[in-house]
């Protein structure tokens, strides 16, 4: 016990130093955690809103009401600049969902949830033929993955 009164008596000030760092890198590494639970918070409502004002275009403008539509005839139809336009839109707006959903601690979004709308979404005739268009401008690990989504046959 003496010598550990004696240590104290010598290395006080070392000790208080110590535990100051020791209790800053403590708080230093719970604020970051925090920060980015609240940034990742924050990047998810911001890929909501972006996601409803894009969509909403669709219901706003009349000349975009074919995007969805499973039965649209490409040949006697052709694709608009107007749809061609929005819908690479959407692929730049999925791309950035999947940047988001990438890796980390606490990605943004499941990669799965992400890989059904995808493959939901291209199998419609027009994002189908805008993806097939402009793919070779694409990322190439994101046209990977946009093509292993819509190679996957959805499960019954």
């Amino acid at each position: 016990m003496a010598s550990v009164a004696l240590w104290l008596e010598a290395n006080w000030l070392s000790l208080i130093q110590s535990v100051g760092i020791v209790g800053g890198l403590l708080f230093t590494a719970f604020t970051l955690r925090r920060d980015s639970k609240a940034r990742r918070a924050s990047d998810l409502l911001t890929l909501a809103a972006q996601h409803r004002e894009l969509w909403s275009e669709v219901h706003r403008r009349p000349d975009l009401r074919r995007i969805n539509d499973a039965n649209v005839d490409l040949v006697s139809h052709p694709i608009t600049p107007e749809e061609e336009e929005f819908l690479n839109l959407v692929f730049v707006h999925i791309f950035t969902t999947w940047l988001l959903s990438q890796g980390g601690a606490m990605p943004l979004l499941p990669i799965e949830s992400l890989a059904v709308d995808v493959r939901s979404f291209v199998k419609q005739p027009l994002p189908h033929f805008v993806w097939q268009s402009s793919k070779n401008s694409r990322d190439p690990r994101f046209v990977r993955f946009v093509e292993e989504c819509i190679a996957v046959r959805p499960s019954r």
